[in-house]
């Protein structure tokens, strides 16, 4: 079993997965968090991720760039259905429907521990015993524009849209930066522009790294 991850995602799960007795590899993708044999991708959210994603459009743009790459597309939320909130319900079902039509499937579990047993399962679904070979594309060196549309589209609110929008009306990411709220919710909107301003504008804190060990003592 072989599984490819994302080298953003926690090092817990890269862990995890190989007590599954599965072989990791940690680069960057694009598309996803995690590419399993030649045609899966699955995308691991928070479910706070998630319903925010819905609102702000992100959630579909994934989707597109996704279905683009891969054949069989998972979405893994980190927390029961449950905790939902009442008022976000409406809009997380009407998602669910539209990502089933789109051949979509979205699982929750209800602890990294669940992640990468769920991983692991697939992955022996899809591969059996055998790591199956993975073509590696050799990826050319980003272009400056490329680079910076990337940056952008990392921040929570924004996506390739949005993105796409913002560089096309400011010209480069520093103007992007530097640029007034107000103009900014001319071109992404009031929720947009507030929450990039806010990316940009929050001190820094560190936070520690939840470690093996301490998942282990907590079960």
């Amino acid at each position: 079993m072989r599984i490819i991850m994302d080298d953003r995602e926690p090092e817990l799960i890269e862990k995890l997965l190989r007590k599954q007795g599965v072989v990791v590899e940690r680069r960057r993708i694009e598309v996803s968090d995690y590419l399993i044999g030649t045609n899966v991708c699955v995308e691991r959210k928070s479910l706070n991720d998630f319903i925010k994603s819905i609102y702000d459009g992100r959630l579909f743009d994934q989707v597109e760039q996704m279905r683009t790459n891969c054949e069989i597309i998972v979405i893994v939320i980190e927390e029961p259905y449950f905790h939902i909130r009442r008022n976000a319900v409406p809009h997380y079902l009407g998602a669910l429907s539209s990502l089933a039509l789109r051949g979509v499937s979205v699982i929750h579990v209800t602890s990294p521990e669940d992640t990468a047993k769920f991983l692991a399962y697939l992955s022996k679904k899809v591969e059996g015993d055998r790591p199956s070979i993975i073509p590696v594309k050799k990826r050319r060196k980003p272009k400056s524009w490329e680079e910076a549309y990337a940056i952008l589209v990392s921040f929570p609110s924004i996506g390739p849209k949005s993105a796409e929008k913002l560089l096309n009306e400011f010209g480069t990411l520093r103007d992007v930066f530097s640029a007034d709220f107000h103009r900014l919710r001319r071109v992404v909107g009031e929720a947009k522009a507030r929450k990039l301003q806010e990316v940009l504008n929050t001190p820094f804190k560190r936070v520690k790294e939840a470690k093996l060990e301490d998942v282990e003592d907590q079960g």
